[in-house]
Formats: C-alpha cells, structure tokens, sequence
C-alpha cells in the first residue's frame, strides 16, 4: 500500500526594510515525490507441500498409536513483530450420529475424547537464526500450557481455547521461517468407549 502525502508547501518570507517601508517576499515551492510505503505481513504456511489440509490425519488409532507433523511458516512480507496461536478442539461420534454406534461403545457422543490425546512434544524454532521460543511442550509437560484436567500431561482438551501469544515471527522476505513440531499419542488408557469417535484440532496462526 503507498500513501501519498498532501502537497508540502514551503513558504519563504523574506522583509527588507528600505526608506521607511516595509515589503514582503513570499516564495512557495510543492515538493514532490515523498512517498510513504506501508511494510507487508504474508504469511505462508507449508506442510511438505502447498496445502496442508488434511496432512495430519490418522485414521484407525489404536491406544498407543502417535501421529507427528511439522509446519514451515514463512513471511513473504517485509515486517513482522510476533505470532499468536489459537487452539481448537472438536470430538464427535459419527457412529452415535447416524444411530449405529459401534458395538463397544456405550457413550452417546465423544466427549473426553481429547482427554485422551496426549500433546508428548510440541517445538517452536525460527530456524537458522538461533532464536527459538524452545519446547513448548516436551515429554507431555509444559511450562506455557496449563494442564487444566490433571492428568499429569498436556492434551489436546487443555490446548481448546488457549492462545499462545508472543511468539518469535518468521523473518520478513522469507528469511528465518519457523520450524512448527507436534507429535500426539492416542493414550494407552483410553477406554473402548472411543471406538470409532474422532477429534479434529484446529490450530490458526496470526501474524501480527
């Protein structure tokens, strides 16, 4: 975006003092060509690939089962101060919601579920610049993220709802992109009233 200033007038007043009378000279010049050039934010995020939808999905989890990613994100722009990230989480029972649940599960719906998907690492580096916001999440304990349940590690139900502010932006010009790790586990104590439920976490980077 270019923003073109008004016209800049300079005014030159001179007084000359000649036989008792005064004069006035004004000289008025318009500068032009000043332009200011507002910076751009485009951020870019990539998953080995040009779309990351759908990239981690695993299907047929058995209690144990774990599932790990990475995000690049990238600023094609020329500023940037600080990326926020928001969570969210939905668990559903397909089965129960076309009233053939499976033959094992007894719970109308899939609430908990996310209980049950342990965050075991989750990692935030601006890679090549040696400037990391570090382990977010590291062998299920956290020092940012607020074990709400009690269970003794970070899951997918405590990151619902939580933003985390703050965090280092990728360098401008595509210079420092940020290197974004997950991996979640399917806990071994999750019980048979799971089968066939599925939770879908929805996480939306700002670039402010």
């Amino acid at each position: 975006m270019k923003v073109i200033p008004s016209v800049l007038l300079i005014s030159f007043v001179l007084l000359l003092a000649s036989a008792g009378t005064w004069a006035s000279l004004t000289d008025v010049e318009a500068a032009s060509g000043e332009v200011v050039t507002a910076g751009t934010m485009d951020l870019y995020i990539t998953d080995n690939g040009p779309i990351i939808d759908h990239e981690w999905t695993l299907t047929h989890m058995i209690p144990g089962d774990s599932k790990s990613g990475q995000l690049n994100l990238h600023n094609n722009g020329t500023v940037a101060d600080h990326v926020e990230i928001t969570f969210s989480t939905v668990c559903r029972d397909p089965g129960y919601e076309a009233g053939a649940n499976e033959e094992s599960d007894t719970l109308n719906g899939a609430d908990g579920m996310d209980k049950y998907l342990k965050v075991v690492s989750m990692s935030y580096i601006k890679y090549g610049s040696g400037i990391s916001s570090g382990n977010l999440v590291k062998d299920g304990v956290s020092s940012v993220i607020t074990d709400r349940n009690g269970n003794g590690y970070i899951d997918l139900a405590d990151l619902n709802g939580i933003t985390l502010d703050n965090l280092d932006a990728p360098g401008p010009m595509q210079t420092y992109p940020i290197d974004f790790d997950m991996e979640v586990r399917f806990d071994e104590s999750a019980p048979n009233d799971y089968q066939g439920d599925e939770c879908i976490l929805t996480m939306k980077f700002d670039l402010k």
